[in-house]
């Protein structure tokens, strides 16, 4: 039996995943910034959920999760970070504080989770980190920037750690999910107070007071979620998983045109090189 520590359940794709990890009898930490929203979970599965409070902007909150995790299961046998929130704006109206923020809870706070976890990972030569990222982080799109940014950041720095701890036993995976029917474009998306008039031709695409939740996006977090645990105990899991029809899509078309690109300028690029 493994143990999960999965961060925002609350709703969504981490809800999904955690409810296809117990379902599959596994044991599972059940995180939220309000712990409430997750305890039905913890009074279905009794033996083996945990419901805890997880705000990933309090590092010290953070800390003592993680310890309550393992005081209660022993161990941490696969990490998700799956908590994150989406920010639109151009970069021009960007606040600070919004951008730092957004950084924190996709980036750095999920790294520090990562730190936390692999010394008792490598010290039983076994584990398994999975990063869910986005589409975003294949492609920036209008204005996304920043949220695309911070993605990506995950994205680079989980390439780095899978080559580090492989001969350690422990394992990565990637996730980048397209477009699913969650709260990700209600509550989950924040967006800048500020705007510059040179921008409003484009608002309609990008400012959040612009944005309309149609919930009629192509994912399911239950079939997400579901996908997600089935691939991450497989011994062949990928290293990257897109999730839902569209994220394929998009990946394809931007990884088409990076190499199309990429191509057609060869030769100006060797031109840098020292003459032999």
């Amino acid at each position: 039996m493994n143990t999960w520590f999965i961060t925002g359940c609350s709703s969504g794709l981490g809800r999904g995943i955690a409810e296809a990890a117990l379902r599959r009898g596994e044991q599972v930490a059940v995180t939220a910034r309000l712990p409430e929203k997750v305890e039905a979970l913890a009074k279905a599965y009794p033996e083996r959920a945990l419901a805890l409070r997880l705000d990933l902007n309090d590092k010290a909150g953070v800390e003592r999760a993680v310890q309550d995790a393992c005081d209660r299961f022993g161990k941490i046998d696969v990490l998700v970070n799956n908590a994150g929130h989406g920010y639109r704006a151009a970069i021009e109206e960007s606040e600070p504080e919004q951008v730092e923020e957004l950084f924190n809870t996709n980036f750095f706070a999920p790294m520090e989770l990562i730190r936390m976890v692999l010394p008792k990972m490598r010290a039983r030569r076994k584990g398994m980190i999975v990063n869910v990222t986005s589409i975003g982080a294949v492609r920036g799109a209008l204005g996304n920037g920043y949220y695309s940014a911070a993605k990506g950041a995950l994205e680079l720095a989980t390439e780095a750690l899978a080559k580090e701890v492989k001969h350690l036993g422990i394992r990565t995976m990637l996730v980048e999910p397209g477009a699913f029917r969650t709260s990700f474009y209600d509550e989950g998306l924040k967006g800048s107070g500020a705007s510059i008039a040179d921008y409003d031709v484009l608002a309609a695409q990008y400012r959040k007071g612009n944005a309309v939740n149609l919930r009629n996006q192509p994912g399911n977090p239950e079939k997400g979620g579901e996908i997600i645990v089935e691939t991450a105990l497989r011994e062949d899991a990928p290293f990257r998983l897109l999730l839902g029809s569209d994220g394929v899509r998009a990946a394809e078309t931007e990884l088409e045109h990076r190499l199309t690109e990429l191509r057609a300028w060869a030769g100006v690029s060797a031109r840098s090189d020292f003459q032999r």
